[in-house]
């Protein structure tokens, strides 16, 4: 066997249990804790619903906050939950969905626009809040 088709049977075999490998793999018990504090973190740990309820209580909290404020006031809250027990993050997903679902509709509808426009100013490049 000539060294090139040896080469491309070694890659494969690599391919296939590579692929293999991937399918018969478990999830991760807890993926957030796996991702770190870095970009996406809580996307895995809480519903659309519970990060509307805290970008509300964010936009709350820093009002009238410089944009170096506001980036401190996230840094500090993100560690914050990061740092959370299992059981502590339990209550304040509870807490969050608890609000949520107290709030009338239209209020709902009201937090989910203002969300949607700070993503998308954020994904044009824009400061968001």
């Amino acid at each position: 066997m000539s060294l090139s088709k040896f080469a491309f049977a070694a890659l494969a075999a690599s391919c296939l249990t590579t692929s293999v490998y991937a399918a018969d793999t478990p999830p991760a018990a807890n993926p957030p804790a796996m991702m770190g504090a870095g970009h996406g973190a809580m996307r895995g740990m809480f519903t659309q619903e519970e990060r509307m309820m805290m970008m509300a209580d964010s936009f709350k909290a820093t009002a009238g906050m410089t944009d170096d404020q506001k980036h401190a006031y996230r840094g500090d809250r993100r560690a914050k939950i990061m740092a959370m027990s299992d059981a502590d993050r339990a209550k304040f997903k509870a807490d969050l969905d608890t609000r949520w679902n107290a709030l009338p509709a239209d209020q709902k509808a009201s937090i989910t626009a203002k969300v949607q426009a700070f993503m998308a100013a954020r994904q044009a490049g824009g400061a968001g809040q």
